[in-house]
């Protein structure tokens, strides 16, 4: 009641405050506008963005101030700002350049629906980055893995695995609202993919340390993905590839709404003809997707529109001792539909943000536990979610929300080997959230973001608050540090509830705590960050007597991560030559599911290191990428040795690889990679089967579906006011 009264009457103050109309317009090298500049005033919530003629318009109030600094700042353009007297009245503050750039990757200050990003939430990488990672293959997530610390390079897994967490505990989001089957199901030792395409995307943004309270159901890492709005002509892109083709359409309908689609079709069936890989193709890899995104601007504000169905299906074969002595038949046929609409208003001083999502995913997947076993599954989520933002007093910026989360899972598995393994049964989790966000700034350099988050969780029956709180100082030299603290809790996977009849399980739990550094300075930066993370009330189960259905389920595992991340970014040494090195020194235990005890998961290996470079070569008119990825290897239980749970490591990890972006024209290129060009024999794992005559369990060395990939595709754009050459060169 007290805190309802301050708010009014701070905003009755506010009214007294002399009013300010700020004006202006912004353009590029080119002396052409640039739509959809967001600009504010640093502190405050005050501000707009451009329109398609450059121009900005919006209303603050003086608050007895004599100067105040303007921030403007889009995606793939260098930051500009400027310092300007106050003056009552209207205030033109003429024309803003702002210069094409590259973001680093680990700088947290950017914008997400025209506010500042909470500190520690790294910037985005641009969507011709996503494509250009050597070895990424255009895949967003790829990209992530391959260019960013914290992340564990598991080339076999293709899932996002972060400062010791599993799979399950990074949330992906898109325009702030969450998806659950980001990843497309792959086979065993078949690396998954996501499912999207990254030139509708105008950034990606990562989060592993101390993120909002506006974020949940994530005890390791947030990925945020923003859908751009479109600034260009009629543009149509035509691709054909060595794994499929796509056609895509990007316009702009009227002065206020621009619309993006795309239809891609991806069947390895040919290139397999070329490239054999290690299993027999019944029905190799294929997927028929399609996107449709779209912005409209309103009067003070926008709505965002994005949708994306994806079918895919394979059948294949595959040696796996462990569960059968004969070739064990792997089929899948998946179906997934997602669906987001968000809108953001700015109402004076407040602005408001609401969403709702829908993602729609079903899959029939057999030959995965048991050469017999068949399973479908439903897998469907709403999430709906408000908040507004406003600045009670000078220096301080607010935000209240609230969410809803519906989860639904079935799961109808048998198998024919044995009538134990048999499981139909459906749940529906709903989760209801609060979250608040606070963040002040001090004099000299410091600042505060202290937040709270509550959960409801309506399958588990438990109630979770978590405190969330970052200090940061920036120094007169402009080095960054932060501390921060934080605790975050998510719902036991799925698979966990459905087999919990009981209802015993409760939600899972991690405390993480760090320090980080940062510097940017003359195109170089220096990321540094120590962090130690604990978990609490893991789901332990065991499995029940000749049968893989688990039983007696409780919340008393645990387990730790702790460690280093380091990155270095250099972009000014060389010329037309930049370079980004990543090193995740981890050290992780755990105990949880039917662990015997407490070890370092088979995800996890202490050292992972990754190089990108990427160079202009004006001679051949080409961009030419090249990367080193390294894994000191995970762990895996050897039974022959005698020693224990996780008692053997696999060798090393390595892989160098490269890519070439040639331009025959400015509308015209070619797109060429090929991984692991030196052919290293990498080993993804190891199956053991029955006892052998000497006493010993028959062994099997997993190896990935191949080698090395190669990658070939033709690009060809109609229209549009930007050559291809200018695209590339922007990097």
């Amino acid at each position: 009641m007290y805190k309802k009264i301050l708010i009014i009457m701070v905003f009755i103050q506010n009214c007294y405050y002399s009013q300010i109309k700020i004006s202006g317009y912004v353009v590029n090298e080119y002396n052409k506008p640039i739509e959809n500049v967001n600009v504010f005033i640093d502190g405050t919530l005050f501000g707009s963005s451009s329109n398609s003629k450059g121009f900005f318009s919006f209303e603050a109030t003086s608050d007895n101030i004599s100067y105040f600094k303007v921030i403007y700042q889009k995606d793939g353009y260098d930051n500009g700002e400027g310092e300007y007297k106050v003056k009552l009245g209207e205030l033109d503050l003429g024309k803003m350049m702002l210069y094409k750039g590259r973001t680093t990757g680990i700088e947290g200050v950017n914008i997400v629906r025209e506010k500042k990003s909470n500190e520690g939430q790294l910037s985005a990488l641009n969507p011709l980055d996503l494509i250009l990672t050597p070895n990424s293959q255009g895949d967003v997530l790829s990209a992530v893995i391959k260019s960013y610390p914290g992340v564990q390079l598991n080339p076999n897994d293709g899932r996002l695995f972060v400062r010791g967490g599993d799979q399950t505990e990074s949330a992906v989001l898109i325009n702030n609202m969450l998806m659950s089957s980001p990843f497309g199901t792959a086979g065993p030792s078949i690396p998954a993919r996501s499912r999207f395409s990254p030139m509708i995307f105008s950034g990606v943004s990562f989060a592993t340390s101390g993120f909002s309270s506006e974020y949940g159901q994530a005890l390791s890492s947030i990925l945020s993905l923003n859908t751009k709005s479109n600034d260009v002509d009629r543009e149509i892109e035509l691709s054909v590839k060595s794994v499929g083709a796509d056609v895509s359409l990007n316009t702009k309908v009227n002065d206020n709404f621009t619309l993006m689609t795309k239809v891609e079709y991806v069947n390895l069936q040919p290139y397999r003809a070329l490239f054999p890989s290690r299993y027999v193709w019944n029905r190799d890899y294929n997927m028929t997707g399609g996107e449709i995104a779209g912005t409209y601007k309103l009067k003070n504000g926008y709505f965002k529109s994005y949708n994306r169905f994806d079918y895919t299906n394979f059948d294949y074969q595959r040696d796996d001792i462990a569960i059968s002595n004969k070739l064990v038949n792997t089929i899948l046929y998946e179906g997934n539909i997602y669906s987001n609409q968000t809108i953001n208003l700015n109402l004076n001083k407040v602005k408001f943000f609401s969403g709702i999502a829908y993602n729609y995913n079903n899959r029939n997947i057999a030959g995965i536990f048991s050469d017999q076993d068949k399973s479908k599954v439903n897998n469907n989520m709403l999430h709906i979610k408000s908040e507004l933002s406003f600045t009670p007093i000078k220096n301080l910026n607010s935000t209240f929300g609230a969410e809803f989360l519906n989860v639904h899972y079935y799961i109808d598995y048998v198998d024919k080997n044995n009538d134990k393994n048999r499981l139909d049964r459906a749940i529906d989790n709903n989760i209801v959230s609060f979250f608040s966000d606070n963040s002040y700034k001090f004099k000299k350099g410091f600042s505060l973001n202290a937040g709270v988050r509550q959960d409801y969780y309506s399958y588990t029956r438990d109630i979770k608050i978590s405190p969330r709180v970052r200090a940061e100082y920036k120094s007169p030299n402009g080095v960054k540090y932060s501390l921060y603290y934080g605790q975050y809790y998510q719902s036991p996977r799925n698979g966990d509830l459905v087999f919990d009849f009981k209802r015993d399980l409760k939600s899972e739990r991690a405390e993480q705590y760090g320090l980080n550094i940062y510097y940017e300075k003359n195109n170089r930066t220096v990321f540094l960050d120590v962090f130690k993370k604990r978990y609490n009330d893991l789901t332990k189960y065991v499995y029940a007597p000749n049968s893989r259905q688990p039983i007696n389920f409780n919340n008393n595992g645990y387990g730790y991560a702790e460690g280093i991340d380091f990155f270095f970014y250099d972009k000014k040494t060389f010329n037309n030559f930049d370079y980004r090195i990543s090193y995740t020194y981890l050290d992780s235990k755990r105990d949880y599911q039917n662990y015997p005890e407490s070890a370092t998961p088979p995800f996890y290996s202490k050292h992972n290191v990754t190089v990108n470079t990427q160079f202009w070569l004006d001679a051949i008119n080409s961009m030419v990428g090249l990367s080193y990825l390294f894994s000191s290897g995970e762990p895996y239980t050897n039974p022959n040795n005698g020693k224990g749970f996780q008692n053997s490591r696999i060798k090393p990890y390595n892989s160098v690889n490269m890519n070439l972006t040639y331009l025959f024209s400015n509308k015209f290129y070619i797109h060429a990679s090929v991984s692991n060009i030196f052919n290293f024999k990498n080993i993804a794992g190891y199956n053991y089967g029955g006892l052998s005559s000497n006493g010993l369990r028959e062994e099997q060395v997993i190896l990935p579906v191949s080698d090395r990939f190669y990658f070939l595709g033709v690009f060809y754009t109609v229209g549009g006011s930007r050559s291809t050459k200018d695209k590339v060169k922007d990097l």
